[in-house]
């Protein structure tokens, strides 16, 4: 899908749902690589760097195949084997992890040149601007092409709202990295998960829903725990992934935990 000239949607397979994600090409510049190996073969002719915005599988899977055929690919973090990656992540359940990032998501061990949001990858003909976003991992980026057009990787504006299940995962700092997007006047935003929204009205409005997931989730827990819920009971409850646990419920369980001890933590301090 062409957003501009030069600037185009890979659509991940699926429609970009996870495992999967929507990559963008600006020029010969490819963002996120986990589009679908297929998808992926399909373009590479068409780009020479590659730049992952963070290191989840469903954003890096498709980094080794990019590398197997010489393009420069950057990371924004020094752990970029599938084992690095897995005691970062999810140490407790560390071997299944590996299992579903292998299997599930086709991620492969790779190497790549650190980069910082003071790396400049500008091309000839469009200016890409890196924005920081801490709290769904500690060094996620999002990219904003010529002022206008966001790809905002996981702040992916879908109805399931705001992910933060890593241990280093921050859902005060992912609030503030969310809303530092108000700041900005772009009208194209393009999520990792869904479909690109175009006007900012639309882009506001989602953005906002995106943020009350928040408090919802914060609400129910503390009325769980004043019902006198363990953590085991409210992980139980799942009012994070409400119960969808089709398949590696063992990691969902751990993920949902993680989120849910962030909010009780906080709900202890303000307490």
């Amino acid at each position: 899908m062409k957003l501009a000239d030069g600037v185009h949607l890979i659509e991940g397979r699926n429609g970009g749902r996870f495992p999967y994600c929507n990559c963008l090409l600006v020029d010969s510049l490819l963002i996120d690589s986990s589009c679908g190996e297929d998808r992926l073969e399909a373009i590479l002719g068409k780009f020479d760097r590659l730049v992952l915005t963070h290191t989840h599988p469903d954003h890096a899977s498709g980094a080794w195949l990019a590398e197997k055929y010489g393009k420069r690919v950057y990371t924004p973090h020094p752990a970029t084997t599938v084992e690095e990656l897995a005691r970062r992540f999810a140490p407790e359940v560390a071997d299944e992890w590996i299992d579903f990032a292998k299997n599930m998501a086709g991620l492969r061990d790779f190497s790549g040149a650190l980069y910082d949001e003071g790396h400049d990858f500008s091309t000839k003909d469009h200016e890409v601007e890196l924005i920081k976003t801490e709290g769904h991992t500690v060094d996620m980026h999002l990219f904003l092409i010529d002022g206008r057009i966001l790809f905002s990787a996981d702040i992916d504006l879908t109805p399931f709202g705001p992910w933060y299940g890593n241990p280093e995962s921050d859902p005060e700092l992912f609030r503030r990295s969310i809303e530092s997007l108000f700041d900005y006047d772009f009208t194209v935003i393009v999520p990792s998960h869904r479909k690109p929204v175009r006007g900012r009205e639309s882009i506001e409005t989602l953005l906002m829903e995106f943020l009350e997931h928040f408090d919802r989730r914060e609400e129910v827990i503390s009325e769980l725990l004043g019902r006198g819920y363990s953590i085991d009971m409210i992980v139980e409850h799942s009012p994070i992934y409400g119960g969808k646990k089709p398949a590696w419920k063992n990691i969902l369980n751990y993920f949902e935990r993680n989120m849910v001890i962030k909010h009780v933590k906080k709900l202890e301090g303000r307490d």
